[in-house]
């Protein structure tokens, strides 16, 4: 017995997908083969469609890039520090200004910079009157003074040795400042005495 085979013409729609098909595959080959950066537009090829770190520093301008947020996270470490260090340096320039006054260090000021200086007549006879001042030296003035006769060892009283004028001794006409301090007085005692002054001096900026 012979068997017969019977072979089907293809169908329209099966001829149809076959080149389809065959154009599909042919088509990526070619297309891989001749598309370059020309043919494509510029912003059309979404990131996603980048294989994941597929791009490395050969294809990425780096200066374009701004700071990852661990970078900012640094920079904002760093100035917080140049703040910080700002801070301190204000507050030790405040610091040593709070050791001044009107722009004086503490050397400029009384408690540490007051002196007494004096200076005495020789023995002045009795029933004599006699006059005696001492300076302050330069840069210094005065800020008080007095005087007293010496009197010791016998009965004589401040009655007897009275103190006429005391007063500063002025600096030159048109100023403020004295510079030193002056005094008079008689010796009635009976006896020749010594007539001191005392001037208390500190600096003029004081």
């Amino acid at each position: 017995m012979r068997s017969t085979i019977s072979i089907r013409r293809p169908s329209a729609s099966m001829i149809v997908a076959l080149v389809a098909l065959f154009a599909a595959l042919g088509g990526t080959g070619y297309a891989a083969a001749t598309i370059s950066g020309r043919d494509i537009q510029k912003r059309t090829i979404p990131a996603n469609r980048v294989v994941n770190n597929a791009l490395g520093g050969g294809q990425i301008n780096e200066s374009k890039l701004g700071p990852v947020p661990v970078a900012q996270q640094a920079l904002t470490a760093q100035t917080a520090a140049s703040a910080t260090e700002a801070g301190h340096a204000t507050s030790a320039d405040t610091a040593t200004n709070a050791q001044q006054l009107q722009g004086r260090d503490a050397g400029s000021f009384l408690s540490n910079t007051i002196r007494l200086v004096s200076n005495q007549t020789a023995p002045v006879a009795t029933d004599t009157g006699a006059g005696v001042s001492v300076t302050c030296s330069a840069g210094e003035k005065a800020i008080g003074g007095g005087a007293a006769w010496l009197i010791s060892g016998d009965a004589a009283t401040e009655l007897n040795a009275p103190i006429t004028a005391s007063m500063p001794l002025p600096a030159a006409a048109g100023t403020n400042n004295m510079v030193g301090w002056q005094a008079h007085g008689r010796n009635l005692t009976g006896s020749p005495r010594t007539l001191r002054v005392y001037a208390v001096c500190v600096p003029r900026t004081a």
